[in-house]
């Protein structure tokens, strides 16, 4: 049986943004948030939620009362927990097709469970991270486990990050930084400590390679999702001007 928001047509609008550790993709969300607010649409924060229950919020409570819904991946209940505080913590080593594994049905929940129904329903979500990342980190770590062979295709037809590729964002935002070294700097510095292995500068200086390469750049053509690259090395009000314009152009 067809799930009913598959069979509803998508009106909210469905951003996500994406990069290495540190380049500052919150700054971009909360830009998209506070332009949202001033718009005067109602903007509920899944992840605080997350926090403090570890299970997802009932629909009933955000469709018809909130416009905006904020999101990230992995999540903070249930696998996503798990993958943050033991499979990908600092001083482990797990096979990166088991943690591939976890991150996808993280996200096939979460997109069943919230972001689907709420499109559907024409809640917009603004989300932190997609399987966009799952294809540069785990494609990374798998060539660092000495695995080539785990390529983004592969890693693509896993049945959870499949089946969000079928419904994918309506736009994908990459924020971008020359310095990597300066972004792992503020990874290192920000309130946020998430103690995570992919935490260092060689790691995030491959990972910027993937995201900007052309492999990366065709996937996302053939899913037919606007891919737009914004710099992110400048300054922090630079970066909030680059999201204004993009709000205003995509969000609005």
């Amino acid at each position: 049986m067809r799930r009913w928001y598959e069979d509803k047509k998508r009106t909210g609008k469905f951003v996500v943004v994406d990069g290495i550790d540190g380049v500052g993709k919150g700054v971009f969300l909360d830009t998209f948030v506070e332009e949202a607010k001033k718009d005067q649409k109602k903007v509920f924060d899944v992840n605080e939620f997350w926090k403090h229950y570890e299970i997802n919020p009932k629909l009933n409570s955000i469709i018809g009362k909130y416009d905006v819904v904020l999101t990230s991946e992995p999540t903070f209940m249930g696998t996503g927990k798990l993958i943050r505080d033991e499979l990908i913590a600092m001083g482990k080593n797990y096979p990166v097709e088991l943690v591939a594994l976890a991150y996808s049905l993280d996200r096939r929940v979460l997109y069943g469970e919230l972001v689907l129904p709420l499109l559907s329903a024409g809640v917009d979500v603004y989300q932190s991270r997609s399987f966009a990342s799952s294809l540069v980190y785990q494609r990374q770590t798998a060539l660092n486990q000495n695995k080539p062979g785990f390529t983004m295709g592969q890693i693509l037809s896993i049945p959870g990050n499949e089946f969000c590729s079928q419904h994918p964002m309506d736009h994908l935002v990459v924020p971008t930084i020359r310095n990597v070294e300066e972004a792992v700097r503020r990874s290192q510095f920000r309130d946020k400590q998430d103690n995570c292995v992919f935490e260092n500068l060689e790691f995030q200086l491959k990972a910027r390679e993937l995201y900007e390469s052309r492999d990366f750049r065709r996937l996302f053509k053939g899913l037919n999702v606007p891919l737009t690259y914004m710099d992110a090395g400048v300054s922090i009000e630079f970066s909030k001007e680059q999201a204004r314009e993009f709000y205003e152009k995509c969000l609005r």
